[in-house]
Formats: structure tokens, C-alpha cells, sequence
């Protein structure tokens, strides 16, 4: 791996390497002692990363009219390449989804049997290419089951699955078919998760939970293991989100008619009812949800504060955080809305998640998306992980590098849980900064750091904590927008810690080295807008 460029770490003093510094004649073994050196060498936790359309089979689509490219990509060539991105996971989505027809589950003797003869024949075709994933080292797949999926969603008509009068009366008759739907596919070597549904609207609160619940106590009647996996909404604004997917909070406002939009705080109260409630529904052990920040031209100003609140939701809950983020281009009725990703824009995504402690990313997409409309959304060839042609891009050569960097430090930073955020910037603020709006600034109250100071622009600093060993780490973040470059975005971050420190423990880029503080007990860390120090004070 690469070592760490000394234009990137502005100490004022380096030490040596970890293991230079335990081996040094000159320090004395009191303060250099291996043994107070922060050591996580003994930990073998690994990030899970995947990619959302994983598996091309060679067609994609224009306004519902397919073309074909000329070969299928569901190849064991393609599974390794894949799999040598650093992905853990494969999800094939669309491409071997499980599904019958809508309804014909409650239907007669003729039309249950169709159902159940396409769910199988479905699951048939998809073997084929688990036992290839299997074959190449991918040992986790999570499919797409839509009947379970539908089933869960209820329609949308905010009714409860179970109960009197309801479709099912009691949880054990509800539990009676999910068994039907997920023994099919729950104990199949390979199979890994299902994902049941996505991003769906508050009215499917209840009937959400219900399934989700349901899965779990099948799993533990029949000795499965099958993963339940799902995505909520991330924090939105704007009229199609607010309105159909959050729930009205006594007190909120609507969307403005002239901005298309309601306001920051409103959303904030619906969205917080929308998490709370369903988290609440389902008592679930993850939370996760995807949210796409690198629009054109700006940076979302919503995504910053939906990281806090989730994060906090999950330090709170005591439960991990999950997250999809972008790695494609975008064409949104015939103008650009999703920029291409550069490697500060790659680096800018994945420090800011490990950050707020995220423990699996998932990539959206990896194989150029291939469901495009001229009225809609149309996805960029060459903006992805792999071309519609299986080619790979410099997004998947930057992309393997950072997921390799994130899994070497992922035995350490894997034990620190999320504690809290703050916001430092230092006027003016020339630069495109909206993505700091509405986040509280100049958090003064972490554990071990009195103060930091920045030279230019906006920094993050996120405190977590490892309970276990009663340590505390600071990332110190340069946040500006990533597409901005040079000298104006290169800049320096200052932290002052408590007076029992005298030296820290710096993780970059998969990299990690030992510095001293100086007299008055301070560390600078420098560097591009993306780049992230990960600070262990001893």
C-alpha cells in the first residue's frame, strides 16, 4: 500500500512508524512501551461492501425498448472482477429477483400453483449463478424477493397485516407464508440476505414491521439464517418525497408552491417521526437507508444533518448503520443532476461514512444502470464501477484502492462506535460550502479535544468512543466540496487535547503512523478536500 505523503500530514513532529517508535534507543521505554500504544492487531472485524446492479446480462433499455450489447456479463470472469473490487456482497437486484404475480399467493388452487411454479423457476435460474459467485470467493448473496416485498408494503393502505378482519389473523398465519415465500431459497448455500423492500413510504409502517418481524421468528423456527435487509428514505425536501413519503407532524408546514419545497425544519420533524416510527415498527438490529449527495453544481445541504440523525439513531439504539452512496452519473430529464465521481469526490464519500460510524457501504451502481428514460432518469456509460460493456473504469481502480485502505484500518476503527459531529469554519467562506447549512457548529464539548481551529474554509471533527478499551478517536476532515482543487481547498486542521496526552496514534489512507504533540498538547493534520485524519490520543 501506498505510504503516507508527507505533503498530506503536517505535524509538527513525526516520530517514526509504530514499530520504529517501539524499536527507537533513544525514547525511553517508559513512553514508548508497546504496551501503551493503541494496538488492534488482534481484531479481525471487515467492512461489507457491495454494489447495486451487480450482474448485467447484456440488455439495457431506452423508454422500455431493450438493446442488447452483444454478450451477457453473468460470467465467472465478471464475478471475479467484482469480487477483486473488494466487494463482499453480491446483490443481483432486478437481474435475479424472486417474484410471482402480485396477489395470486391468496388466490385459487390454480393460480397458487403458477405463483409458486414461478417463484421456483425464478430461484432455479438464480443457483446457477450463486454456485458461480461461490465458486469465485463470493460467499454472500442477497436476492430480491418481490412477492415478499409487496407483501410487507400491504399496498400502501397504512392497514396492518395481522388481526381481526385483517388478511391474517394471528402472526403465526402471517409467519405460515413468509415460511412458503423464504424456504425457497433460506438455507441454499450462498444465500446470505433478502432484501424485502425499498425506500417505502410511511403508510407501510405497520405492515413493515410485520414482516420484518416475521422473517426473524421464522429464521429462528427453522434454523435459518437469512438476513432481512432493507433501505429507508434519507432526509428530502422536496415535494415528491415530503408529501408522500413522510408523515403529517401536528405543527409542520407544507411545500412551498413557489420553491417546490417545505422548509428544513418541517422536514426535519416529519423525517424524524418517519425513522422513529418505523424503527419502532421493526426493532431492527441495522439501520440503513441511501442517500446520493454529489449533485450538479452543489452539494446536498440535507445530507450532513440526515448522517447525524442517523447515526445518532443508532448509537442511541445500540445498532449498526448501513448506507448506500453514489458512485454513477446522472442525466435527469435531459440535464446532468449527478456529477461523475473523482477520486476526492470517492474519498469525500467513504472518510464522511466511516466517520459517523458506518460498517457496511453499498455502492449504487456497478455496472453502468441499464433502465434509462429521456423523460427521467438516464445513466452515464463510464460513470460507474464497469462500462455497459463490462470494462472497468477509473472508478473501479480508485474505488478497489479506498475499499483495500478501508479493510486494512477496519480491525480498528470497527471498535469505536459514533459519539458525536462537529461543524468549523473560518469566514469567509469562498467556496461552495451549502452542505454545512442547518448543521449545529463549533461543538465544544468532546471528551478529549478542548478546541480546534481551521485556517480556510469548513472542517468536520466526529468523536468515537471504544468503550471496551475506554478510548476516544477524532476524525479531523477537510469537508469542502470535493470538486473543489487547489490551494484554496487544501487546508489545515487544529486540535488541542486534554493534558493527559502526549502523543496520537494517525490512521490515513489504510495507513497508520505515530506523532507528538506539542508542548501545549496540539496536532495539525492538512490536506485536500475528501481527506481524513482518523486520531487516536494516548
Amino acid at each position: 500500500m501506498k505510504k503516507i505523503k508527507h505533503a498530506l500530514l503536517a505535524f509538527v513532529m513525526l516520530a517514526t512508524s509504530v514499530l520504529g517508535v517501539a524499536c527507537n534507543k533513544q525514547a525511553t521505554p517508559e513512553v514508548f512501551s508497546p504496551e501503551i500504544i493503541p494496538d488492534y492487531s488482534s481484531y479481525t472485524d471487515q467492512f461489507d461492501f457491495y454494489g447495486y446492479h451487480s450482474v448485467h446480462d447484456g440488455y439495457y433499455s431506452i423508454d422500455g425498448v431493450k438493446y442488447y450489447v452483444g454478450e451477457s456479463f453473468m460470467t465467472e470472469e465478471q464475478y471475479t472482477l467484482y469480487k477483486d473490487a473488494g466487494m463482499t456482497i453480491m446483490y443481483p437486484q432486478s437481474a435475479l429477483k424472486i417474484r410471482g404475480e402480485e396477489g395470486a399467493a391468496d388466490g385459487d388452487a390454480v393460480a397458487q400453483a403458477k405463483f409458486y411454479a414461478d417463484r421456483a423457476q425464478d430461484f432455479e435460474r438464480a443457483k446457477v449463478e450463486i454456485d458461480k459467485f461461490v465458486a469465485v470467493g463470493i460467499e454472500k448473496t442477497t436476492l430480491y424477493d418481490e412477492d415478499l416485498s409487496w407483501l410487507g408494503l400491504n399496498n400502501y393502505t397504512g392497514e396492518p397485516l395481522v388481526g381481526e378482519g385483517k388478511r391474517f389473523a394471528t402472526n403465526d398465519e402471517l409467519d405460515e407464508l413468509v415460511y412458503k415465500y423464504v424456504s425457497l431459497y433460506a438455507d441454499y448455500p450462498g444465500v446470505y440476505g433478502i432484501c424485502f423492500a425499498d425506500e417505502p413510504k410511511y403508510l407501510a409502517v405497520q405492515s413493515y414491521g410485520e414482516v420484518y418481524n416475521s422473517i426473524l421468528r421464522v429464521n429462528e423456527k427453522y434454523g435459518f439464517n437469512l438476513y432481512p435487509d432493507f433501505n429507508l428514505n434519507p432526509l428530502n425536501l422536496t415535494k415528491i418525497v415530503y408529501e408522500d413519503y413522510y408523515p403529517h407532524v401536528e405543527g409542520t408546514g407544507e411545500v412551498n408552491p413557489t420553491t417546490n419545497k417545505a422548509t428544513f425544519e418541517d422536514g426535519m420533524t416529519r423525517y424524524q417521526k418517519y425513522i422513529e416510527d418505523f424503527m419502532d415498527s421493526m426493532n431492527p438490529s441495522v439501520i440503513q437507508y441511501d442517500d446520493y449527495p454529489l449533485r450538479d453544481g452543489y452539494l446536498s445541504q440535507t445530507y450532513i444533518p440526515c448522517l447525524e440523525y442517523i447515526a445518532g439513531v443508532a448509537r442511541d439504539r445500540g445498532i449498526e448503520f448501513h448506507m448506500v452512496t453514489q458512485t454513477f452519473g446522472m442525466v435527469t430529464n435531459g440535464s446532468n443532476n449527478m456529477r461523475k465521481l473523482t477520486e476526492n469526490g470517492a474519498k469525500w464519500l467513504n472518510n464522511m461514512l466511516v466517520g459517523f460510524g458506518v460498517s457496511e457501504i453499498s455502492y449504487f451502481t456497478y455496472f453502468t444502470r441499464t433502465e434509462n428514460k429521456t423523460d427521467g432518469e438516464s445513466f452515464l456509460d463510464n460513470d460507474s464501477f464497469v462500462t455497459l460493456y463490462g470494462k472497468p473504469t477509473n472508478i473501479y481502480y480508485m474505488m478497489q484502492e479506498i475499499m483495500a485502505n478501508n479493510q486494512s484500518f477496519a480491525p480498528t476503527v470497527l471498535q469505536f462506535d459514533y459519539k458525536k459531529c462537529g461543524i468549523f469554519t473560518q469566514a469567509p467562506l469562498s467556496l461552495n460550502s451549502e452542505h454545512i447549512r442547518n448543521m449545529p457548529k463549533n461543538v465544544q464539548s468532546y471528551e478529549k479535544v478542548n478546541s480546534v481551529k481551521v485556517d480556510k474554509e469548513c472542517a468536520m471533527v466526529n468523536e468515537l468512543y471504544d468503550a471496551k478499551n475506554n478510548r476516544y478517536m477524532y476524525m479531523a476532515m477537510n469537508i469542502i466540496d470535493p470538486d473543489c482543487v487547489g490551494s484554496k481547498a487544501y487546508q489545515s486542521i487544529t486540535l488541542e487535547f486534554g493534558e493527559e496526552f502526549n502523543f496520537a496514534l494517525v490512521y490515513r489512507d489504510g495507513q497508520s503512523s505515530l506523532y507528538r504533540l506539542t508542548a501545549d498538547k496540539k496536532l495539525t493534520v492538512s490536506g485536500e478536500a475528501g481527506d481524513a485524519s482518523f486520531i487516536i490520543p494516548f
